[in-house]
């Protein structure tokens, strides 16, 4: 067996800089740690991710939702089948080993197919979703037909595991949950004040791009349904992908009974800590859901989440300890949790719990990563050791 001289190379393909969203800032972090570990050998990224007609948003650039690095590469777009080829040479022609690259919508899986199919390096798909939350089309076989050349397999999701695509590939499959990635705090006093909250008032935040599963009907349902002078407050910022003037009517309507702030519209990277800082929980009440990288920043804020029980979620948060489950699409049980967060016995000990949970690193996350690389170029008839 061949002793190899230096770590195993991995090439990253996948959004970065200047694109906004979780799975460009998920891809850019991965591609900081598997560096810093010495094993990042090319980091390749789109210049253009989608047409104007499959994104509602305004833009889905912000030059500081992600670090821009040195060695990304910017050269393909998923709906210009004619870049692709050019990520294809970039693989042949790189000192890699093997290529990692996320897996979450449809709009990306014609690429993600000929990027599998045509690489004579192991690739490895990290599957954030299996289908798309929102789409018409949510179908596990078209996740199947992408990924089933794939080399190995991470996912986030403990139920994907009794999947039938998973358990036929169970010796190359790894389930680790979404790390967590340290944030830079403010005073929550001094946030609170930015923001004009009352004291007195127990304030609660929903966060993130306003789409149909992260369940904000939910939410404002079980504002509804509070009891007259409820001592709470809401702030609600986020962009909507569809319903804008529906959301701002309901909204409208709530605030002559209850103090809310809202911003309907994309909040900066820069203004993100603040609006965390201000929270005393966070809700996210997911119809459905895989993971969250909304939790995932409630947890680095050290924030109680009142959260559903879909997905991942209920293994990140623990009812009782570190947050408080409903069912999804039941304003009735957010409702009494929302209710029951207020009571001083509650809220003390979920605090005391999101501030001592175990969170899930990224060296951990990383290790796994490195581990599904190597036994991936080691099956393809690469008997290699690796040195760590």
């Amino acid at each position: 067996m061949a002793l190899k001289s230096n770590k195993i190379r991995i090439g990253l393909v996948g959004p970065s800089w200047p694109f906004r969203g979780g799975i460009a800032k998920f891809t850019t972090e991965l591609a900081i740690r598997l560096e810093a570990k010495g094993h990042l050998g090319s980091f390749i990224s789109p210049h253009r991710q989608y047409p104007r007609f499959l994104y509602p948003g305004k833009t889905d650039r912000d030059d500081s939702a992600c670090k821009k690095l040195s060695l990304n590469r910017s050269m393909y777009s998923y709906f210009e089948p004619w870049t692709w080829g050019k990520v294809i040479t970039e693989i042949e022609k790189s000192n890699i080993d093997c290529v990692v690259v996320p897996h979450w919508s449809l709009a990306s899986a014609a690429f993600l197919k000929y990027l599998i199919s045509n690489s004579s390096k192991p690739v490895i798909p990290i599957v954030h979703n299996f289908g798309d939350h929102d789409s018409l089309i949510r179908l596990p076989r078209v996740s199947e037909w992408v990924l089933e050349e794939g080399s190995a397999f991470l996912h986030h999701n403990p139920e994907y595991s009794n999947l039938p695509f998973f358990k036929e590939r169970s010796t190359s499959v790894m389930c680790k949950l979404l790390p967590v990635t340290p944030v830079k705090k403010c005073s929550s006093f001094m946030s609170k004040k930015k923001f004009g909250i009352p004291d007195g008032l127990t304030s609660f935040l929903f966060f993130g791009l306003i789409r149909p599963y992260k369940g904000l009907d939910t939410l404002l349902d079980a504002i509804e349904q509070l009891p007259d002078k409820t001592p709470v407050a809401f702030l609600i910022g986020g962009e909507p992908w569809r319903d804008k003037k529906r959301i701002e009517k309901r909204l409208n309507k709530l605030s002559k009974k209850f103090w809310i702030h809202s911003k309907l519209e994309w909040i900066a990277e820069q203004e993100s800590s603040q609006w965390f800082s201000a929270a005393d929980a966070v809700v996210c009440p997911y119809v459905r859901a895989t993971g969250s990288g909304v939790l995932s920043q409630a947890l680095a804020f050290e924030k109680p989440v009142l959260t559903t029980d879909t997905g991942s979620l209920a293994h990140v948060v623990t009812h009782g300890k570190n947050g408080l489950l409903s069912q999804p699409k039941s304003s009735i049980e957010l409702c009494r949790n929302i209710q029951l967060f207020l009571e001083p016995s509650v809220r003390k000990t979920l605090q005391s719990g999101s501030r001592n949970q175990k969170k899930h690193s990224w060296d951990d996350y990383v290790s796994g990563v490195i581990h599904l690389a190597k036994n991936s170029t080691n099956r393809v008839g690469r008997e290699t050791q690796w040195i760590q």
